[in-house]
């Protein structure tokens, strides 16, 4: 009886403190369901390229007379870009017409004999023959002529160029370069089993050391239709827009193909899925009380998951915490949230 009593007090003071311990419930860290854009991308690497470059050569030989242009410089089609010594060429244009002026000359004289019979048929042939080859004769000469005069084909910027004024020149010679630097190529390969899931079309991202965390986009344009043998992958051609001229043919890039955007995607923390046999759950607090629900999950990244099917987005889960609790048991909770 001694005993009892003496236990009477601590079994008292049990029988008040428990419930109200039970009452309190364990304390979680819970976050809301976020919404976010999620992607899925197929990643590898490229080059960049100018979306037009071409060497400017002369046609013909002769010696550099005037250079109408500054390294460096944007030019538009037709612009005027290298004069060549022209002296001998125009000599030549100059002899072709005096032949064909001549020419012209017999060939009436024939035309009027001939009429009057004092002429055969042949020997106004032969005067048609003679104006004909005339005519081609001064038409090659022009064409040397004009060739002395060296045009921009398409607009552009002019790189450095590779010869002085003075210089002789042969046909063919490299002079300066004329690159088209908005849009740009980026020329990328991407392995044979990604093949299917690339189109015309297509989104993609490039990012360079060169400014770090910024992304450009540009679309699909061409795709190589022939796999290379060797390395089993397959050529792919994209523009990307350069309209401020940050981006620099040759420069090496990280190229992302986005293959599938969804912008509203449901996302939780990694930590908050608990799997459950083959099934995966998250822990949602309704009403200060724990109710499980069954997920289907997407893409993981950076320490989120993607929550395909099984949430609405206005739900609320527990993200640490979950180990110690069950379906319906009362939780006390604190935010958990963090930015994704």
């Amino acid at each position: 009886m001694t005993v009892l009593l003496r236990a009477l007090p601590w079994l008292c003071l049990g029988l008040f403190t428990t419930p109200a311990l039970a009452a309190e419930g364990p304390m979680v860290e819970i976050v809301p369901v976020r919404q976010m854009e999620v992607r899925d991308e197929l990643i590898t690497f490229g080059s960049l390229r100018s979306d037009e470059s071409v060497m400017i050569r002369p046609e013909v030989e002769g010696r550099l007379a005037t250079l109408h242009f500054r390294e460096g410089q944007a030019v538009t089609a037709g612009d005027l870009l290298i004069s060549l010594d022209d002296a001998i060429a125009r000599a030549e244009f100059a002899q072709a017409r005096a032949n064909l002026d001549l020419a012209e000359k017999n060939h009436q004289r024939a035309q009027m004999l001939f009429q009057r019979g004092a002429s055969n048929a042949q020997a106004l042939d032969e005067a048609q023959s003679q104006l004909q080859a005339a005519r081609a004769s001064q038409s090659l000469a022009q064409a040397r002529l004009d060739k002395t005069q060296i045009k921009a084909p398409h607009d552009g910027t002019l790189g450095l160029r590779q010869a002085s004024v003075g210089d002789y020149l042969s046909a063919g010679q490299n002079i300066v370069n004329l690159e088209v630097l908005d849009p740009l190529k980026v020329d990328f390969r991407i392995p044979q089993k990604a093949v299917a899931q690339v189109r015309l079309g297509q989104t993609v991202e490039i990012t360079l050391d060169t400014y770090p965390g910024e992304r450009f986009r540009g679309e699909i344009y061409a795709i190589n239709p022939r796999l290379d043998e060797v390395g089993r992958s397959q050529a792919i051609r994209a523009h990307i827009g350069n309209d401020d001229r940050r981006l620099r043919p040759g420069q090496f890039v990280r190229v992302s193909v986005i293959l599938e955007e969804r912008p509203n995607a449901l996302v939780i923390p990694e930590e908050a899925v608990m799997p459950q046999g083959d099934k995966l759950l998250v822990n949602l607090v309704v009403d200060g009380q724990v109710e499980r629900r069954e997920v289907t999950l997407g893409k993981r990244f950076d320490g989120l998951v993607e929550v395909r099917e099984g949430l609405q987005g206005d739900e609320t889960i527990i993200s640490a915490g979950w180990q110690r609790v069950r379906e319906g048991l009362a939780v006390r909770t604190k935010s958990g949230e963090r930015q994704p």
